[in-house]
């Protein structure tokens, strides 16, 4: 198997490597230009010294602004949510005749689904919905 591909190798080369670029005078002697070469490196330090300021940045920001930001907001919708739970919590006990009115333009169906028993919705969560039927 070595040998076929280096077979392959030989009989392929000429696409991948044209004699005229194998050539050594086809590259002239490249003549080396200091000057741009120490600007090229001079503003190579600049742009890392900068990404690394800006990075320093962000990490500043993400600490002190946003995860303070987000946990002071945390405090407050917590505390909403723990609301809402417990009154979740007591409309699963209520009877039907408890549930809040239904009007007429809530819990359309057109046609019964063709999941289930034909009456829940996709995203049914029973703590929360309840189709009170007359």
């Amino acid at each position: 198997m070595y040998r076929a591909a280096q077979r392959t190798i030989r009989r392929n080369a000429h696409h991948y490597a044209p004699s005229k670029y194998l050539n050594e005078s086809a590259f002239p002697a490249a003549k080396v230009n200091k000057a741009a070469g120490e600007a090229f490196v001079k503003e190579h330090e600049a742009k890392v010294a900068h990404s690394k300021g800006i990075s320093d940045l962000w990490k500043k920001l993400t600490f002190f602004v946003a995860i303070p930001a987000i946990l002071l907001t945390a405090i407050p919708v917590t505390k909403v949510e723990l609301e809402h739970a417990e009154h979740r919590k007591h409309q699963r006990h209520m009877s039907d005749e408890e549930w809040p009115v239904q009007y007429a333009y809530q819990n359309l169906r057109t046609k019964p689904y063709f999941w289930g028993d034909g009456d829940k919705t996709m995203f049914w969560n029973s703590d929360v919905n309840r189709h009170v039927q007359e």
